[in-house]
């Protein structure tokens, strides 16, 4: 194992990481070389993310996209993975029991509400966040009503990254962020909450081994290397959701630092030592990806995915490349009247709506594509504003918060966000923050670190400073205002969880207004 260098000592950065990253607009694959570069970088779409969400798909895609790498002569001594959420059951084969479970599924919505009424306070107590219909514990109650059988041949309950850890090495595990999501795990004990789970109709045995995300998974299968052209043995990292990880990535390891990883949704995070007694402002409690650390905050509904839907529906085949197309003449657009809401399918924090949809307002004829891409990005700013000011509701200090993701590569977004939420941002140079996220966790499980912390130093990329503007982050905050009035924030108060007993926290969101 290498050692922790002293303080000011060069730190070494070892060659032959390998970090995968699936996410909602596919999948990534890069090797971290000698200069700490991730180089180079295989992309695809995947194949088996649409609605009806096929596992084996996307684990076959994973496969073909690491030997990619392989074949082409690179060097892979450690592996890392991360996903987007999503629940997908296994059967004694190791192979998908059931169609999976997307983040965005939210046919479980009865359910969640079911759960509210029934254990009440309770859940959120135990699980850090209201009744979730995107949580394993709403979904597999749903399923107990409408496919028993499948529950019956059932071995794992896992989430997409914990599968293709299983397939890359057949051993079944998850980490401490990824069990926060399914809505059965204590978050502050760190364990499986045997109530919760017995409440939901879910067998204790179905649940893997909860490991940190720096801890080795086990190492890659003669079959999985067969397909992938790793060498078996090869060590594979436990990993963790695609949020969590991408704040791993930037160097999120100690307590006090707020990261916005933005991307499809963003994902905001507040990392404490300190777990709150009791979360508020419609923020979620997670327990954290190491050992004796939690986040505060949570994925907000889709703002990088609102912008891509509205950029394709114009006719542009991306967001770069409507930026390219339109140039000047986006920098030059000013939305004026005209407002938009991202949230296409549902805000998570703050509220858990899953119901709640996008909304355009104030649009004339003035407008064009280029005011409506500036407002939609204007839009994704503020709904990851409402997530800061629930942060600050749990008693968290925001004051600088690390950017990583698309809008970080961008200065004109980098600063409209630091005007819009009043605070300094230091955007990470790295617009695969998830996929470093996920490499570093396996150069830690491989033993090329001591821990998390010297890996980041090592790793985690550089950043910039931008501060707000005064005279342009007072009219923001005009206009946020206003975008919150038009909003109508709480989606006329429909709530996925849905009982009296949650109009508390809507009213303590309310009160952030």
């Amino acid at each position: 194992m290498t050692r922790s260098p002293r303080p000011g000592e060069a730190q070494p950065v070892p060659d032959g990481v390998l970090g995968v990253d699936v996410g909602g607009s596919g999948i990534r694959a890069g090797v971290i070389g000698p200069t700490g570069a991730l180089c180079p970088l295989v992309s695809r779409p995947d194949p088996g993310g649409a609605d009806q969400f096929n596992p084996e798909l996307t684990w076959q895609a994973v496969a073909s996209a690491i030997r990619e790498l392989t074949t082409s002569g690179e060097r892979v001594r450690a592996v890392g993975l991360t996903t987007h959420l999503a629940t997908v059951l296994t059967g004694p084969d190791d192979r998908p029991s059931a169609p999976g479970m997307l983040w965005r599924d939210n046919r479980a919505w009865r359910e969640a509400q079911e759960l509210d009424a029934l254990l009440g306070a309770e859940l959120e107590s135990v699980t850090g966040r209201p009744a979730s219909s995107e949580s394993a514990a709403a979904r597999i109650r749903m399923l107990g009503k409408t496919g028993p059988a499948v529950l019956r041949r059932t071995r794992w309950l896992l989430s997409l990254k914990d599968y293709l850890i299983l397939r890359l090495t057949g051993m079944p595990c998850t980490d401490p962020a990824t069990a926060s999501y399914t809505q059965l795990f204590d978050v502050r004990q760190r364990r499986w909450s045997a109530r919760i789970a017995r409440e939901c109709g879910v067998p204790m045995e179905i649940l893997p081994t909860v490991r940190p995300c720096v801890a080795l998974a086990g190492g890659v299968t003669p079959a999985a290397a067969q397909l992938t052209g790793l060498e078996p043995g090869t060590p594979v990292a436990v990993g963790g959701p695609d949020g969590s990880t991408g704040a791993l990535g930037v160097g999120a390891v100690r307590p006090g630092l707020t990261v916005d990883i933005a991307g499809t949704t963003d994902v905001l995070l507040h990392v404490t030592d300190v777990p709150a007694a009791r979360v508020v402002g419609g923020a979620v409690l997670n327990a954290y990806l190491l050992d004796d650390l939690w986040t505060v905050g949570g994925p907000t509904g889709l703002t990088g995915g609102g912008l891509d839907w509205l950029v394709a529906t114009l006719g542009h085949e991306s967001a770069d490349a409507a930026y390219r197309e339109l140039g000047p003449t986006l920098d030059a657009a000013n939305p004026g009247e005209l407002m938009i809401r991202t949230t296409l399918t549902g805000r998570r924090l703050p509220g858990w709506d899953a119901r709640m949809r996008g909304r355009i307002d104030g649009i004339s004829g003035e407008h064009g594509p280029a005011h409506l891409i500036r407002a939609a990005e204007e839009g994704s700013a503020f709904e990851v504003r409402l997530g800061i000011d629930a942060l600050r509701a749990t008693g968290a200090e925001v004051s600088h918060v690390i950017l990583a993701g698309g809008p970080a590569i961008s200065p004109r977004a980098a600063q409209l966000r630091a005007n819009v939420w009043g605070v300094e941002i230091g955007t990470a140079a790295e617009r695969h923050a998830s996929l470093r996220g996920a490499a570093l966790a396996a150069a830690v499980a491989a033993g090329q670190f001591a821990d998390a912390r010297a890996a980041a130093a090592a790793i985690a990329p550089p950043t910039q400073r931008y501060g707000p503007d005064p005279a342009e982050a007072a009219v923001t905050e005009l206009r946020y205002r206003r975008w919150r009035e038009v909003m109508e924030l709480l989606g006329h108060g429909r709530v996925s969880g849905g009982r009296s007993r949650r109009k508390e926290s809507q009213g303590q969101v309310r009160s952030l207004l």
